[in-house]
């Protein structure tokens, strides 16, 4: 019998879930995207947006269907949220597009109104339903019928989600923008540079990113997000899909220690000058 409960310590990394915050973890319902690939919308409105400071909290948030998915009230608090989806919560206004960041972990991006109203889907499958009726479906679950001729398996669908119909496409071939949304490099993002087939293995696909630093990836693992490199169709997340290499990183936090330090300062002179 399949298990219904989910320990905290073998819950997926990319949650970033405290070891010490307790015993169990939300297991995710069966929905569009898979158990290791999904985020729960309890951790991200108690642990990621802390609207909420324990489940109790987050459970009575989601039932009032105050936090939409996609366009649509989601009230179950182990819905599973996936790469591309929007998180609206109408009341406060915020908007958030669940991406990766360049260390494969969930990342949730802000986004505007107008750009909310639109995601990305990749196609994985066509076939011929009953009635001779083609249906693409995505990577989120999604069965569109009657696709556009040209879409093809690895395309991305430009869907609005407000009419609830594609808009556009965006064809998997060279020069293109993509996202990694698996294996060791997921995350990042590059230009298609070329493809290589490898009959009865993996098919590998070489890219570049905006550095110049080239890498290489299966073919299955990535994900078309813009024609070029001034007209990607998502924002990105901070990094912008670019990965620092060790002596970078330690920079980075040398200077955001450095701030910190400053703004700390600056405080505590300006609390020295209001006692005086």
């Amino acid at each position: 019998m399949a298990k219904k409960h989910l320990k905290r310590l073998f819950a997926p990394k990319d949650w970033m879930l405290s070891k010490l915050g307790g015993v169990f973890a939300p297991k995710p319902r069966a929905g569009p995207h898979k158990l290791r690939e999904c985020l729960p919308l309890m951790i991200i409105i108690r642990n990621r947006l802390k609207y909420a400071l324990n489940a109790r909290e987050a459970d009575m948030i989601l039932r009032q269907n105050l936090v939409k998915v996609d366009g649509r009230a989601r009230a179950d608090r182990k819905y599973p949220t996936g790469f591309q989806d929007v998180v609206e919560i109408p009341k406060t206004g915020d908007r958030f597009r669940v991406l990766y960041d360049v260390k494969g972990r969930f990342a949730l991006v802000k986004v505007s109104e107008a750009e909310a109203a639109t995601k990305l889907m990749k196609v994985t499958n066509i076939y011929t339903a009953t009635g001779r009726v083609p249906v693409a479906v995505t990577h989120d679950g999604h069965r569109i019928r009657f696709p556009d001729p040209r879409v093809a398996i690895g395309d991305s669908i430009v869907f609005n989600l407000a009419a609830n119909k594609p808009s556009d496409i965006l064809k998997l071939r060279t020069g293109k923008i993509v996202m990694l949304t698996g294996g060791a490099n997921r995350g990042r993002v590059g230009e298609l540079v070329s493809v290589e087939n490898h009959p009865g293995s993996f098919d590998i696909a070489r890219l570049k990113d905006k550095a110049g630093n080239e890498f290489a990836t299966r073919l299955s693992n990535i994900f078309v997000i813009g024609q070029t490199w001034a007209n990607i169709s998502v924002t990105l997340p901070k990094q912008q899909g670019l990965k620092l290499n060790f002596i970078q990183e330690r920079e980075e936090k040398l200077i955001a220690a450095d701030a910190a330090e400053a703004r700390k300062n600056a405080v505590n002179r300006q609390a020295k000058k209001t006692k005086k």
